[in-house]
């Protein structure tokens, strides 16, 4: 994938996007067996929210998962709602079942769906074809299709998967020409633009599985670069099944290109061809702006499907490209999660293998295919779970060569080359990761004694490893033993990271020693005369504290918090949620389930354990002392749960985004927030409230959060804003809060107090 993409001139494989910055997150794995070894996913969720973070414009996604509806599981659902609303294309293949099936993420309608055809431009057989495709999926050469594999070799292979880096890379010149142009790029008109030019031979009944084989179309390159050239020409589209005339750009079509506001992309239509099955030989970038062309649309417009409209960006602008001479193709990172992106020298000294390519008859010329017999179906495969690549032989030479199956281009210099800082909500596991480890601990483990009762004398009983309670009564009087274990943050039972504790500073007991912290000397030295003499059992507990050895913060929290986990909902020790701020290492650890999760080092400020219980019983307190709120118990608790549902479920999210880090501290700092909850639920300051005590409780509508326009130099601020509205009258006010956080630091800061808004915001 990444030499289809990034593969340099003069080089074994000529990539479409020789020019452009690139990277790749690796998300499969090889197997024991030596093929492809399926991969929830979160994984694949991971590496597209590192794609957004990064800076990425375009995503290819060479892989996915059979869904009977097509859609994703919830954090993958959510990564891809990410991109939508930062303006990111996320391009995926459909398949390769042979079946009227769906894939996720291709089937999603923000996605760029891809199938694949052989040299005549016929869907092969192999291709997935729901009908989710026909309005969000174009066919593009994917039959033998030559690229790089480990070990200097090339290799030609098949499938929807070798199809879709060459949409990718047409979306990426599309944008590339945006910002020649001196114009903000947009990734989503891209996708749009490919979409809409895409030529679909005449097809009759629409539903039949022929015609449902040839998705929207196939790629028509050039056609595109026109679309999203600035002021071009008139091009046919379908709007709801009415074929209409859209004008892009002003209502005369140019047949010139005028002088460009920046540099000028001339595109090969050699490079990228809808029927033509030879590699593609590369793109090129001039200084000059390309030679006037004439475009004229056909005579009978195939019909075209669209994206959905393009959401405003609300990621910061990426800057332009550097000069070629500065970029070079980056070397994939070798682990999971790993945030930075080293540069490498392509690789030289493999005989070249790419085809001179014939020159193509131009799209708008070429005549409808004729109808063609497709061969049945081959029978349903047994669906297995996990994201898989999208090729025809996905053993051996293709699993090596899709291990990287999330690739990422963009302009200019790669963001986030820095830490990867996290801040994620969850709780607290362990796992022993072998069966030797997990049997050192058992013989290590004191036994335990069951009392005798009146049918069985005293016994003894072997330790149970996976019991928290003697798990912590072990950890406690061995500490050293902490770092023994692989402790993970959980969210659903489902293992988000592997987490390790940052180097100690500073060491802690068991429970403290002194509670009073602000004590002077002579008032410690009294309270300790005080123990000494008459207080036996504060002094006992004093050296029952002092017998524990002294442990870092970290795992003093999480021994503590896996006992808290399992204890009374309703105990104020019970632990109900975890805050893991940290940085994301390049590290991973295989579990003992065989799941392979990143490894975060954990920091100590900001690691905080909570009672949900206890903290919606603070925030009633708080708001019943008002007059308002008077006999309103029950939705009072409703309302703040509500709240905390929404962070802790609704929103679940891996906390590596600056939105989703300033989402989670908010629900961390929950103690504040309720303080203005209870102001937004009593809502004093609406218009036209608070004149009778019998006015309803306010309640919390939505949640959103966005990047701050105003922010310190160096640091990263995100608004976090909470909606109340009336239930019982649509027709007032809502009542809005919002929140200000910088989370370029591990431990996310409040800034200025919050700011009170009437009405929506």
């Amino acid at each position: 994938m990444a030499s289809l993409l990034f593969g340099q001139p003069g080089s074994p494989v000529a990539g479409l996007l020789p020019r452009c910055r690139g990277f790749v997150l690796p998300v499969f794995r090889e197997s024991p067996d030596g093929g492809v070894a399926r991969v929830p996913q979160l994984d694949l969720a991971r590496a597209v929210e590192q794609a957004v973070e990064a800076g990425a414009h375009v995503i290819n996604i060479s892989g996915g998962e059979r869904s009977a509806d097509g859609k994703a599981e919830a954090m993958l659902e959510r990564a891809l709602r990410r991109c939508a609303e930062n303006g990111v294309l996320v391009v995926a293949a459909v398949g390769n079942d042979g079946c009227d099936c769906l894939q996720a993420p291709a089937a999603t309608p923000s996605v760029l769906a891809v199938g694949a055809t052989d040299a005549a431009g016929e869907p092969l057989d192999i291709n997935n074809w729901g009908p989710a495709y026909r309005t969000n999926g174009v066919l593009a050469p994917g039959r033998d299709i030559e690229g790089a594999v480990p070990g200097g070799r090339v290799a030609a292979l098949t499938g929807s998967s070798f199809a879709t880096p060459a949409v990718t890379g047409v979306a990426a010149l599309l944008v590339a020409q945006q910002i020649a142009e001196g114009r903000e790029p947009d990734p989503l008109a891209a996708g749009r633009a490919i979409l809409t030019s895409a030529s679909r031979p005449p097809c009759a009944p629409d539903d039949a599985p022929k015609c449902r084989r040839l998705l929207g179309g196939h790629l028509a390159a050039a056609r595109a670069f026109d679309l999203i050239r600035e002021r071009g020409p008139v091009v046919p589209q379908e709007v709801r099944g009415d074929p209409v005339s859209i004008t892009v750009g002003p209502s005369t079509p140019r047949t010139t290109y005028a002088e460009p506001k920046g540099r000028a992309i001339a595109m090969d239509t050699n490079a990228v061809h809808a029927h033509a099955g030879e590699t593609p030989e590369g793109l090129s970038a001039a200084a000059a702006p390309p030679p006037a062309t004439t475009v004229t649309p056909p005579a009978e417009p195939p019909p075209a499907p669209t994206l959905p409209p393009s959401v405003p960006q609300t990621a910061p602008a990426i800057p332009q490209a550097a000069p070629a001479s500065q970029q070079a193709m980056p070397q994939a990172p070798q682990q999971v999660g790993a945030p930075a992106f080293q540069q490498a020298v392509p690789q030289v000294g493999v005989q070249p293998a790419v085809q001179p390519m014939t020159p193509p008859v131009p799209a708008a010329d070429v005549p409808p295919a004729p109808p063609v017999t497709q061969p049945a179906s081959p029978a349903p495969v047994p669906v297995e779970q996990g994201v898989r690549p999208s090729c025809s032989d996905c053993g051996g030479t293709c699993g090596g060569s899709t291990r990287g199956a999330t690739a990422a281009t963009m302009s200019g210099p790669v963001s986030g080359q820095g830490r990867q800082l996290i801040f994620a909500i969850g709780t607290i596991g362990f796992d022993y990761r072998t069966e030797a480890r997990r049997d050192s601990f058992r013989q290590q483990m004191p036994v335990e004694f069951r009392p005798a009762t009146d049918e069985h004398p005293e016994q003894e009983v072997q330790p149970n490893v996976y019991d928290p309670r003697q798990l912590h009564a072990y950890l406690s009087k061995n500490p050293w033993a902490c770092d023994k274990l692989t402790w993970t943050l959980n969210m659903d039972a489902t293992p988000l990271y592997a987490l390790e504790a940052e180097m100690p500073v500073g060491m802690d007991w068991t429970r403290p020693i002194i509670t009073d912290r602000g004590a002077t000397p002579d008032a410690v030295r009294d309270s300790a005369n005080a123990a000494a003499s008459d207080k036996r059992d504060q002094l006992a507990d004093i050296v029952d504290t002092l017998s524990y050895p002294p442990v870092s913060t970290v795992y003093r929290t999480f021994r503590d918090a896996i006992v808290g986990q399992v204890q009374d909902r309703k105990s104020e020790t019970y632990v109900s949620r975890v805050s893991i701020p940290g940085v994301l290492t390049e590290r991973t650890v295989r579990l003992f389930s065989g799941q392979v999760v990143p490894v975060v080092e954990v920091k100590s400020r900001g690691l905080y354990t909570w009672n949900e219980h206890v903290f919606v019983q603070s925030v009633m307190q708080a708001l019943q002392l008002t007059p308002s709120v008077e006999g309103e118990s029950a939705n009072l608790e409703k309302s703040v749960r509500t709240f905390l549902d929404k962070v802790y479920w609704e929103f679940r999210n891996l906390g590596q985004s600056s939105a989703d880090r300033a989402l989670n501290f908010a629900g961390t700092n929950a103690f504040d927030v309720g303080r203005e909850m209870a102001e937004g639920m009593a809502a004093k300051d609406v218009p036209g409230r608070g004149r009778s005590e019998e006015e309803p409780l306010y309640a919390l509508d939505t949640i959103k959060v966005s990047k701050s326009p105003f922010c310190r130099p160096g640091s990263d601020c995100q608004d976090v804003v909470m909606t109340f509205f009336d239930p019982e009258n649509d027709r007032r006010a809502k009542r809005s809060v919002l929140f200000t956080y910088d989370v370029s630091d591990e431990l996310p800061v409040s800034l200025a107090p919050p700011h009170i808004f009437i009405g929506g915001y």
